[in-house]
């Protein structure tokens, strides 16, 4: 099978890549231009690096592909990053969707991410149907993923063939960019020492990367399938990593209603710092500081009943990541 996999140079783009490479498919990866491609490469698939906002090119990246991994997105939660991020993660995902229509691509795959669900009500674990309950916050990443989640939905429901689905944190080989390798990074700092009050769910970057494959192969159209693993509060998320980095830690918890004061006073500063002509680089918002301390827990039951998808426990995908950035030299 002809694929074309969209954010290749990225975390899980190129794990995928690397995966269908391996299995047999007929790959096209693409990226950022400036990306680097030298992995890419090495794995003998055709590199073809194209801006998701150049509706022309990715038209043409799409010619003659059978099924379209759209996997690229701009992963930020900087505030002054929230139009740029909305172009490319929502104006990006309308360019593939009219692309992979105008090719005839058989099935469309979008890798949404489990922040495009709400925070589940106290005490109960979360899943494809929990409502997003993020807006009044104005963080960039959930918004713009949830709105490019209900284009593909919306393209499922009126003649494309596709399917979605939410990874939770993800650890392992390839984190180049530091999504949440950045806690690892931290870690190796000796700053991972204090954690938020929330948790989140934790899977391995190559469980969730073979669960894009089950979903292409397995999924029902028109459906979501949160990928994830493990429901770990950051206090023992924290302590993982330290252990694995060989630093001591985390040493506390900070409160809840300090970290979401925290989080307002950020947004006080950075609106009174734009008044004043700055542009503080701040990123701590009270809507991050709100996710900080909710247990933002999914249960991956519908894909492991639908696709088959199999969760390995999140230590081993700490201890990859780790071996993977000391061999890289990055930490």
């Amino acid at each position: 099978m002809r694929v074309l996999v969209t954010g290749a140079t990225g975390f899980v783009g190129g794990r995928l890549t690397k995966l269908l490479c391996g299995a047999g498919f007929d790959v096209r990866a693409s990226g950022y231009p400036s990306d680097p491609t030298d992995d890419l490469e090495r794995l003998g698939c055709e590199v073809r690096p194209v801006d998701l906002l150049d509706g022309d090119g990715v038209a043409r990246l799409a010619e003659g592909m059978e099924a379209v991994f759209h996997v690229a997105a701009m992963v930020t939660f900087a505030p002054r990053l929230y139009a740029r991020q909305w172009r490319v993660n929502v104006d990006g995902t309308r360019n593939v969707i009219a692309a992979c229509r105008r090719a005839g691509v058989r099935r469309l795959v979008y890798t949404s991410t489990v922040n495009t669900l709400g925070i589940p009500e106290s005490g109960v674990v979360g899943d494809e149907d929990t409502p997003f309950n993020w807006s009044p916050f104005a963080l960039g990443y959930m918004d713009s993923k949830r709105a490019a989640e209900a284009l593909v939905l919306d393209a499922a429901r009126t003649g494309l063939d596709a399917v979605c689905v939410l990874p939770g944190t993800m650890f392992g080989a390839g984190d180049r960019f530091f999504s949440a390798g950045i806690y690892i990074r931290e870690a190796a700092r000796g700053r991972l020492v204090l954690a938020p009050p929330g948790g989140t769910t934790v899977a391995h970057v190559d469980d969730v990367v073979a669960g894009h494959v089950l979903a292409l192969e397995r999924g029902q159209r028109g459906a979501r399938y949160v990928l994830g693993g493990d429901h770990l509060s950051y206090e023992t998320l924290f302590r993982v990593i330290n252990r694995v980095v060989g630093r001591p830690g985390p040493f506390g918890v900070i409160p809840a209603p300090v970290l979401r004061w925290s989080g307002r006073a950020a947004d006080q500063l950075r609106r009174l710092s734009l008044v004043l002509g700055l542009d503080l680089p701040m990123e701590l918002t009270e809507g991050l500081a709100v996710a900080g301390c909710a247990p933002l827990y999914y249960d991956s039951a519908r894909a492991r009943q639908d696709l088959g998808y199999r969760a390995r426990p999140a230590p081993e995908g700490i201890v990859d990541a780790v071996d993977w950035y000391r061999l890289q030299g990055l930490i």
